[in-house]
């Protein structure tokens, strides 16, 4: 696929008359990057600039501070401000006397919700950007009647949100390649489709998604697709172990298994091994992938780090 899409690139910037070398391709995924560097330098000549959005801001310049009392983005950290925030008011001292919990409960979301309104805002132009705050102001206006509460937090959230250091990606604005180019995957990014409409200079969009209406077209010619509806997780599980016997039975080996739902995953994983099919993981399985061994491993940690003298001797208990 990145032969084809390098190439589509290559034509269609000579036929815009552009010096490739002077584009930014921009690819969605971190882990894409260097499959398309290596298609584009198996064409020869010169390259274009190959990133992705974090990437690409990262490069241009160093991350932007915070003010005092404006979100971090780190959760934990921003709860705490949050916590500071709340307590100068005094429904929010009387609530947490009240109901602790519930409190609590309700802090790490207003922490999450400024963390949600900052990053749909990174998504509009900074030219835009006033126009938006003030139309999220209009949606989280007070509502009489139930919910009073949580619009009230909202509004704080909101606000507090405006107060976030300006965003590094807001830096992309600025930049002026000669054409940007954009690889498409799972669907259009907000913040990529805001840098392209902004810009001056050529745009380029290769849409990689396959078409909802028939989302397998593009692999009839190469493979044979079925879809199979069960009624329960032990079904799923039966069904996707019995199809990876009977590609084994027939000599079509190795079988890939995609690992979308991990806990799924484990169970096939155990009727594989249970019927000695050899099985090599490439999703990072360890111990503390099962929850009682989570539980297990964080309990030895702590008594590790408690005791260090004690455990000295005991160097398997890590593994």
């Amino acid at each position: 696929m990145w032969s084809g899409v390098a190439a589509q690139v290559t034509r269609w910037a000579r036929a815009e008359g552009l010096v490739l070398r002077d584009a930014i391709v921009l690819v969605p995924f971190l882990q894409l990057l260097p499959l398309a560097r290596r298609a584009f330098a198996s064409l020869g000549g010169w390259m274009p600039r190959i990133e992705t959005t974090r990437t690409l801001a990262a490069a241009v310049g160093p991350p932007l501070g915070a003010d005092g009392g404006a979100p971090t983005l780190d959760a934990a950290l921003d709860q705490l401000i949050a916590r500071q925030m709340l307590s100068r008011e005094t429904w929010a001292g009387a609530w947490q006397r009240r109901d602790r919990r519930g409190y609590e409960r309700a802090l790490a979301r207003l922490v999450a919700t400024a963390h949600a309104f900052v990053a749909a805002a990174a998504n509009i132009a900074p030219d835009d950007r006033a126009g938006w705050w003030a139309s999220a102001r209009v949606a989280v206006s007070a509502v009489p009647g139930p919910g009073g509460r949580e619009s009230s937090l909202a509004r704080i959230a909101l606000e507090w949100a405006t107060l976030a250091a300006p965003l590094d990606t807001d830096r992309l604005f600025d930049l002026r390649p000669a054409a940007w180019v954009v690889v498409q995957a799972g669907g259009a990014d907000p913040l990529v489709s805001a840098l392209t409409s902004a810009a001056a200079a050529p745009c380029l969009v290769v849409d990689t998604d396959v078409r909802d209406d028939a989302p397998f077209d593009a692999a009839a010619d190469r493979a044979t697709v079925s879809v199979a509806v069960l009624d329960s997780f032990e079904d799923e599980a039966e069904a996707a172990a019995a199809q990876i016997f009977e590609h084994l039975r027939r000599g079509e080996r190795p079988v890939a298994l995609i690992a979308q739902d991990r806990v799924l995953v484990r169970r096939v994983r155990a009727l594989l091994e249970r019927a000695h099919a050899d099985v090599v993981d490439e999703t990072g399985w360890k111990l503390s992938t099962t929850r009682a061994a989570a539980v297990a491993t964080s309990c030895s940690r702590l008594r590790f780090s408690s005791s260090k003298a004690r455990f000295a001797s005991v160097p398997a208990l890590s593994s």
